[in-house]
């Protein structure tokens, strides 16, 4: 595989550009159920599914194998120590231990919720940077590739893309839940 066509284009995104995709999508029927499903169920980033999602869809760019591995290598810390602890804390307090949950742990709970918001940013960033940098191949931009991107980050093999019948069926539905969500979109 080789580098992206016009790294320094990449480069030259606006700052935000992964951002606003991801709010963008995230504010569509179905997609935050699909992404707490891939997330709680499959134990997914869901900001590098977004990001494999963002590189298929807008850059017209295939992730593969070690395309996936250098993104989720460059983040999984960040992810593991940052994010999911601020979410596991979150989560927690809605519910107890006590004095939760009540006003004052409500407002703490909120006052998390911006935190993780703020965290998953930063990795968010660290995505998009990397951008210009991890191993791609060009392809038609679009939700197929960004399926077949989001699929790479779930490691399913591409031969099962529509087969149901195993497993991880649950995941294929929900990944192409979010690819159909990026067409519906376009």
């Amino acid at each position: 595989m080789s580098g992206p066509p016009g790294g320094a284009a990449v480069e030259a995104l606006a700052a935000d550009a992964f951002w606003r995709f991801s709010l963008g999508v995230y504010g569509r029927p179905g997609v935050a159920a699909a992404c707490l499903a891939l997330q709680d169920r499959d134990g997914l980033d869901v900001n590098l599914l977004l990001f494999a999602a963002w590189m298929g869809h807008e850059r017209g760019l295939r992730l593969g194998v070690a395309g996936v591995q250098a993104a989720a290598g460059a983040v999984a810390a960040w992810q593991a120590e940052v994010v999911a602890p601020l979410r596991a804390l979150r989560r927690r307090l809605k519910d107890g231990p006590p004095p939760a949950p009540d006003a004052a742990t409500g407002v703490m709970r909120e006052h998390l919720k911006a935190v993780e918001l703020e965290a998953e940013r930063v990795e968010q960033d660290t995505l998009q940077r990397l951008a210009a940098t991890i191993p791609v191949e060009p392809a038609p931009a679009g939700p197929a590739l960004a399926a077949e991107n989001m699929r790479a980050v779930a490691g399913l093999p591409e031969g099962m893309a529509r087969s149901g019948t195993d497993a991880r069926a649950a995941t294929r539905e929900d990944i192409a839940a979010l690819a159909a969500a990026l067409g519906a979109g376009a």
